[in-house]
């Protein structure tokens, strides 16, 4: 496989991953992390899984034009966590689809953003803040990063045609049913018909649900 995919995060759900989509045979992963390049011991594992992989590490973007730059060439992005950025804007202005995958403590949730756009009136900018809750490591971790890659996978072959823009899939960990939600997500501009709006994950009833709010990103 000759894709280009940003791996977005510094925590283990970004690694674990890396390591299913280098092993899955993505031809080149791009690093987006804040803490600079991965430590030694972690490269070479990502790169045992794919020999041929190549690997090559982007800075944290500090804006909106800083994000189109780090994602420019990507066929496709996967990121770990629901924080507040323009990264999600930027994609949808490349037109490049996305996966989200957080590893809470109750459930792992991952959100698939199909390719949308490219658009080149979305506004880029959204004020970065951290998700409300910390995700969670160990093995939710590693079944978030699992299920992100997995997901990501999907989109690259195009086997996800659901009829929404977006789907939301959710693991309890605590023995639940799974779940998953096609969502009718349109972040374009209004000078392209859409609805100007970012997914949001939000608690009702002690389970995450899927809703559109404008301009956050992040569990509220």
């Amino acid at each position: 496989m000759g894709a280009t995919v940003a791996v977005v995060g510094d925590d283990l759900t970004a690694e674990v991953a890396a390591r299913a989509l280098a092993a899955a045979g993505v031809g080149q992963l791009l690093l987006v992390r804040r803490s600079g390049p991965w430590p030694e011991v972690v490269a070479a594992a990502v790169g045992g899984s794919n020999p041929e992989a190549r690997i090559a590490s982007r800075t944290w973007p500090a804006s909106g034009p800083a994000w189109l730059e780090a994602l420019a060439g990507c066929d496709a992005v996967v990121r770990s966590d629901f924080d507040d950025d323009s990264m999600l804007r930027a994609a949808v202005r490349l037109g490049i689809p996305v996966v989200v995958g957080r590893a809470g403590a109750a459930a792992v949730d991952v959100v698939s953003f199909r390719r949308h756009g490219p658009c080149p009136h979305v506004p880029l900018e959204v004020p970065e803040a951290s998700a409300s809750e910390a995700p969670a490591d160990g093995a939710a971790a590693v079944i978030a990063g699992e299920m992100a890659a997995a997901e990501l996978l999907l989109l690259l072959a195009g086997a996800l045609t659901g009829a929404g823009r977006a789907h939301h899939a959710r693991l309890p960990l605590d023995g639940g049913e799974p779940g998953a939600t096609e969502i009718p997500w349109a972040p374009e501009c209004f000078a392209c018909g859409g609805a100007g709006s970012e997914m949001v994950l939000a608690e009702s009833a002690g389970e995450t649900v899927a809703a559109a709010a404008a301009p956050r990103g992040r569990p509220s």
